[in-house]
């Protein structure tokens, strides 16, 4: 993951007219979430998929060109990065009544993208990854960089340690930062963790969807977190759902 960035930046852009058709695909998506067939009506539903998509419309780096595809309880969203394919496997786990699946290679990606798009400072080249942690369910982003003759350089991270906090019903991430620079090389990390606003890659991946949506009746609709899992090639959250 290259690019010529000391950072990366906030999460901006805006939602084009998201087309929604039937999901038919073999392999995983960039972004899932699936429900229990049943628990909700296709009203319901429906208002979920909106409230989805409205998530998304700030998100321009992890989805340069979104597409939503769903059936009556799968929904799979497509970010539009180049080179990743199009799938839409369903993610609901065992035991659940909802599961929200992120793709390890669209973080990657976004993160990508982010750095792309990030102030420049001339002469610096810089790299940053996401460092996969499954039995530690942690993600680590990490921004290398190094200038002329490799001065100033260094490395900083933002350590994502994922749990569930039951008492809310949410998926917490630990956001730890840290770093390792030469002299005088510490602004290139502040420029670095001020351009996470989100947070890293883990915590990103799990406040990306809705946690409630509000119903046409004006019922609210809660996605309570029970399970957080970091696999190899995906974050997956699971739970239950709830009305208020």
């Amino acid at each position: 993951m290259r690019g010529r960035r000391p950072g990366v930046t906030a999460l901006v852009g805006v939602l084009t007219t998201i087309g929604v058709g039937t999901v038919a695909a073999s392999e995983p998506a960039d972004v899932c979430l699936e429900v229990t067939p049943g628990v909700l009506s296709a009203p319901e539903w429906s208002s979920v998929a909106d409230s989805v998509a409205a998530a998304l419309e700030p998100r321009g780096a992890l989805f340069p060109d979104p597409q939503v595809a769903t059936d009556d309880a799968l929904l799979v969203v497509h970010s539009g990065h180049d080179g990743l394919a199009r799938g839409a496997d369903g993610c609901l786990r065992d035991g659940f009544e909802w599961t929200a699946r992120f793709g390890r290679d669209f973080l990657e990606a976004g993160a990508d993208q982010m750095l792309a798009e990030a102030p420049t400072t001339p002469g610096i080249a810089s790299d940053v990854t996401i460092e996969w942690y499954p039995e530690d369910a942690r993600l680590r982003t990490t921004l290398v960089f190094a200038g002329p003759l490799d001065i100033p350089n260094g490395r900083c991270w933002v350590d994502d340690a994922l749990t569930v906090d039951a008492a809310a019903g949410t998926v917490v991430a630990s956001g730890e930062e840290g770093l390792e620079t030469s002299p005088f090389a510490e602004a290139a990390c502040g420029r670095f963790f001020d351009h996470l606003p989100e947070g890293g890659a883990g915590e990103q991946a799990v406040t990306l969807l809705p946690r409630s949506v509000v119903l046409a009746d004006a019922t609210v609709l809660r996605f309570v977190a029970e399970e957080v899992l970091v696999a190899d090639d995906a974050v997956s959250v699971s739970g239950h759902l709830a009305r208020d």
